[in-house]
């Protein structure tokens, strides 16, 4: 019988230890649901000691969920991959959450015992309303308007008004120091922000108002915004940019949480053909912080591929002369981009793939702009455009030039498995824009569209 009794007992502590350790837990009861999973996720994905990543059965109709690591407090969210739905949740340590759904309108069905998620969830469905105020920017986005940052701001100025006092009231019933109101008050701010490149007390006060080593605030999906947002103060040119990423490096806790999620962010933003002379600035920001970097935060692996790439830019970056590209065009004729080059005043090489999404939509627009361009300045300038995709079959690279009239002052090459001039142009994304004179050197690198008009009138500006 004593025997017995110390088995209970030990059987007992066994499971309410287990159940003691939880720090949160997430009961779901759903019905008449679409999908048959879920997957809780944080919105950073790239820290697995923190970080719970779990996928709830919802044809079992209930399901808990039960983490037993310490988390960083934060927003979180439910993703449902078959009707690709998603809903946010704040969640902190400790938290018991249920919830219950039960239509196919997630969002618009779901409820909780959770107070300060029943008013997130609210929130979302507010937000749902203004859903085509957004699709309405979208669309003229692209039809071709544009809009500078006043006029961006403007656009949105009473969808943000109203998010903002729908946000304002719920920060009201939360502790300062939770997630949730540490995300509407970011998200505040940034309604609040209106970048102006010569206003730099604004720049900096902006900056200073976020706490980016806030471990809370790296586990919102607001830090790129923040990010973005405060280098939108800089002009978007290399020598400028890199103040505001040195300024933003330079505050940040080396061996804290945010400083290699912040660092990935950077490489991708300093990596945009907006900015003028992107090769610069990327090349400048890897030497800096990877390779003379005191800290280190990367893992082994990651810092080798950087320091590889850092090689290859580095060579891109002090080359003033392009390489000769030989290769076949669509009738199978060797075709010398040098020689192609002597009958223009400039031209322009093109690295694309006939089934990128991006290349559709850009090198038809590259084409008229360089057409209006041509008019502009005066000069001729010639496409010298690249398929830089191993797989794709003559018959869509012909029917991609085809459909898409590139055919003035045009010559087609295809790169095949040439990865000598890969590597020379680090063309390892698609559509890549590069713009060479008569002699075949680099006049730009790594343009855009938008920047393209700039890079031609400071070279115009040059010659005399």
């Amino acid at each position: 019988m004593k025997t017995c009794r110390l088995i209970f007992l030990f059987l007992f502590i066994l499971i309410f230890s287990k159940t003691a350790v939880a720090q949160f837990e997430i009961k779901i009861k759903s019905t008449n649901t679409y999908d048959s999973i879920a997957y809780l996720r944080g919105v950073v994905f790239d820290d697995k000691n923190y970080i719970p990543k779990d996928t709830i059965a919802l044809y079992k109709g209930s399901n808990t969920i039960k983490y037993n690591k310490s988390i960083v407090g934060g927003i979180y969210f439910l993703y449902f991959p078959k009707s690709k739905q998603k809903i946010y949740l704040t969640l902190e340590n400790n938290d018991k959450i249920n919830l219950t759904i039960t239509d196919a309108n997630y969002i618009n069905s779901i409820k909780t015992n959770s107070l300060k998620n029943d008013s997130f969830f609210a929130y979302q469905r507010f937000e749902k309303t203004f859903s085509n105020v957004d699709s309405s920017y979208d669309l003229q986005i692209k039809q071709g308007k544009k809009f500078n940052l006043a006029q961006k701001a403007a656009f949105f100025e009473i969808k943000n008004k109203q998010l903002g006092n729908s946000r304002n009231a719920i920060m009201k019933t939360l502790k300062p120091s939770s997630a949730m109101y540490l995300y509407f008050d970011a998200l505040n701010k940034l309604d609040a922000s209106v970048p102006n490149r010569k206003q730099f007390d604004l720049r900096t006060k902006f900056f200073h108002s976020f706490d980016l080593n806030a471990p809370k605030l790296l586990f919102t999906p607001v830090i790129r915004q923040v990010l973005t947002e405060y280098l939108s103060y800089y002009p978007l040119q290399a020598d400028s940019i890199l103040k505001g990423v040195d300024t933003i490096m330079q505050n940040l806790d080396c061996k804290g949480k945010a400083y290699p999620y912040v660092f990935d962010q950077l490489t991708k933003i300093l990596k945009n053909r907006e900015i003028q002379n992107n090769t610069v600035a990327y090349t400048y920001f890897i030497n800096k912080y990877v390779k003379l970097n005191k800290c280190k935060f990367l893992e082994p692996r990651l810092e080798k591929q950087f320091l590889e790439e850092l090689d290859k830019l580095s060579i891109l970056s002090s080359q003033d002369t392009s390489l000769n590209i030989i290769l076949k065009d669509t009738s199978g004729i060797e075709q010398n981009m040098y020689d192609f080059a002597k009958l223009h005043d400039l031209t322009l090489i093109t690295f694309f793939d006939p089934t990128c999404e991006h290349c559709k939509v850009e090198l038809p627009k590259m084409d008229s702009v360089v057409n209006l361009l041509e008019q502009q300045f005066v000069r001729k300038i010639g496409k010298f455009t690249v398929c830089n995709d191993m797989g794709t079959q003559p018959d869509v690279w012909k029917a991609f030039i085809r459909e898409n009239k590139l055919f003035n002052d045009y010559i087609h090459v295809s790169l095949g498995s040439n990865n000598d001039i890969r590597k020379a142009y680090d063309a390892y994304t698609n559509p890549l824009f590069y713009l060479i004179n008569k002699e075949g050197r680099f006049v730009g690198k790594k343009i855009s569209v938008n920047t393209l008009r700039k890079v031609i009138l400071n070279y115009v500006q040059s010659e005399k």
